[in-house]
């Protein structure tokens, strides 16, 4: 596969959608691709996805996937003062949509378990499982390059060792693995998935014990298959 189904779906179908809608005030000469980003891989699951209406279009180019808790839009606009309004490729939705692809055709969740965004925004993609259709069983983080992932990763693991828990005198990129630790504490999530492109992931069985203490457990591709609950 090339990257030119990719390329024909965004420039003949995402792309009409999105510049359609006049509010947004971007014309499609405005558009400044970087298709050296996007992985073969997140652009076949990312079709697959689409084609399989895993989510739906629900105006304005916006999109949804049935337990979403926020829309999701496929590019990012650049500053206002620029004419024609300059917008890009958003690369972490696209990955986030590919992975719907994985969860569903890989590892056989149902679609009206699957969404993107968690209630608090702490997660990009969730996926729930009877009884409890509220809080997630995979909570899944989504990074646009591998050195974000990996240093996501390092910083939640650390702050769960020394179970932190305190945000106080915190960089803005602590805060946000911090916050992504205390939604999994919180809900007792039992699959972290930390994803990036092109596939690299890493999951984590995730154990909870006394005194708000959580330990990552490295897990396997077998820790994201749906298992059908009562």
């Amino acid at each position: 596969m090339t990257l030119e189904p990719f390329k024909d779906r965004v420039l003949g179908d995402l792309l009409p959608k999105y510049c359609d809608d006049p509010s947004r005030g971007c014309g499609s000469s405005g558009f400044k691709p970087d298709w050296s980003k996007i992985t073969l891989l997140d652009a076949r699951d990312f079709l697959r996805a689409l084609d399989a209406n895993l989510v739906e279009h629900v105006g304005r180019g916006e999109y949804r996937a049935p337990r979403s808790s926020a829309k999701e839009v496929f590019f990012s606009p650049g500053w206002k003062k620029f004419t024609p309004r300059p917008f890009f490729l958003w690369i972490e939705p696209i990955i986030t949509v590919a992975a719907l692809a994985r969860l569903h055709f890989e590892y056989g969740w149902p679609s009206e378990f699957l969404g993107t965004q968690s209630l608090d925004w702490a997660f990009d993609l969730v996926a729930y499982n009877r009884p409890d259709l509220k809080n997630e069983h995979v909570a899944c983080e989504v990074k646009k390059s591998t050195s974000e992932l990996d240093r996501l990763v390092k910083l939640m693991l650390q702050f769960a060792a020394n179970n932190v828990q305190c945000e106080a005198s915190m960089s803005d990129l602590e805060k946000n693995a911090f916050r992504k630790l205390t939604a999994l504490r919180k809900r007792k999530v039992p699959v972290f998935w930390a994803l990036g492109p092109g596939g690299t992931n890493y999951v984590f069985q995730m154990l909870y014990g006394e005194g708000d203490l959580v330990t990552f457990n490295p897990g396997t591709e077998h820790d994201l298959r749906f298992a059908k609950s009562s």
